[in-house]
């Protein structure tokens, strides 16, 4: 059984939500807002890309989410659309992340946050 797809497929191309006006050269866009498309860019990717694996009926067997994936779901996860079954499978993943690595979990929003203190 193979499982490469298509995701265009499965899942509509996600746009990005920043306003970028018509005749604005993208050399010309300011530092926030190249760094507001590259994480909008990114948190689609991890989108579409979770919803695609997980969607697989292998899911169960796929080695535990990366620390990229995790970072993304921690800052946009509430953002993000997944079906109904994906999102229990994406929950049983961290689940089973923070059952494995008790020790070593830190808050990934911690770094944005610089005034908190520890």
């Amino acid at each position: 059984m193979t499982y490469a797809m298509n995701t265009k497929q499965i899942i509509p191309k996600m746009k990005n939500k920043i306003i970028k006006f018509p005749n604005t050269p993208m050399n010309q866009l300011s530092n926030a807002q190249q760094v507001a498309m590259q994480m909008e860019t990114e948190k689609n990717h991890t989108e579409e890309n979770l919803e695609w694996l997980m969607k697989k009926p292998d899911w169960d067997k796929l080695p535990k989410l990366d620390s990229k994936t995790i970072e993304i779901l921690a800052l946009f996860g509430d953002i993000m659309k997944f079906s109904p079954e994906v999102s229990s499978r994406i929950i049983s993943k961290l689940a089973e992340f923070i059952a494995r690595e008790p020790n070593k979990n830190v808050d990934p929003l911690e770094e944005y946050l610089p005034w908190v203190e520890n």
